[in-house]
């Protein structure tokens, strides 16, 4: 299994949970969204098998973990200059890391045109681009914005090439203009339990092609205490089983969608 957008830094006891998704061969990408979980996310990142620098093979057969590091907009109005420069030295550390979740999102500070939401997100793409990273996008919003970034910071359409960045649709929820705009880029399409719960996107994921289709969770520190609502902390062991039965669920949900198409 391969879940394509997870925070293990934010679960409770991240590295028992690490050592049990490891050897139930439960591989992901960890995204760290905000600086402080960059270095939580090197550290455990460290300890487990993953990747060859810029062997995107390993990444389409989902056999390898990988990080991502980047700027949420949810905290877009307090980056500074020195985050820009902390994330850059992460992502040059780590050849294999992807760029993100950066992106757009209206309940947050700055997400107006020309806003600092989509200054932050507009560097991103183009350090991406810069050092040939596929790029975890948030949207909550305007994909169609997404995409005239993306374009306007240099993501050409064109046939998809090994080490050619890819922007990445974290916890799709678009339609069909989305998946249609999306294709042009070779974007990839991360689906999620949400991205089946509008109609509009649910019945767009048919024309999305099954090679451009990955599976997440989206686990987070709300993970683990929706988990706890019994009363007891949920142990590492229960939370790997946990990801297992919902990236199970996802995956269900997607084949059935496809099915019914």
């Amino acid at each position: 299994m391969h879940d394509f957008h997870l925070h293990l830094a934010r679960l409770s006891n991240p590295e028992s949970i690490a050592d049990e998704l490891n050897r139930r061969g439960y591989h992901y990408v960890d995204v760290g969204c905000e600086p402080w979980e960059w270095a939580k996310v090197r550290e455990l990142h460290a300890k487990v098998p993953h990747g060859n620098a810029g062997d995107k093979s390993a990444e389409v057969n989902c056999t390898e973990n990988r990080a991502a590091y980047g700027i949420h907009p949810m905290i877009a109005d307090k980056a500074t200059e020195e985050d820009f420069a902390t994330l850059r030295k992460f992502l040059e550390s780590d050849p294999d890391a992807q760029v993100g979740e950066a992106g757009l999102d209206r309940r947050f500070p700055g997400y107006e045109p020309g806003g600092v939401q989509e200054t932050v997100f507009r560097r991103q793409a183009e350090l991406a681009l810069e050092l040939g990273r596929d790029l975890q996008i948030h949207c909550v919003g305007d994909y169609m914005r997404i995409v005239k970034v993306l374009r306007e910071a240099g993501f050409k359409t064109g046939a998809p090439q090994n080490n050619v960045p890819r922007p990445v649709f974290h916890r799709f929820g678009g339609d069909i203009s989305a998946v249609r705009a999306g294709i042009e880029l070779e974007a990839i399409f991360s689906l999620h339990k949400d991205s089946f719960r509008k109609k509009s996107t649910a019945a767009a994921i048919a024309a999305i092609p099954p090679e451009s289709v990955r599976f997440e969770t989206d686990a987070d520190e709300s993970y683990s205490e929706r988990l706890a609502e019994t009363g007891c902390a949920p142990t590492a062991k229960e939370i790997a089983e946990a990801l297992i039965r919902d990236l199970g669920d996802v995956q269900r949900l997607y084949e059935l969608a496809i099915k019914d198409a």
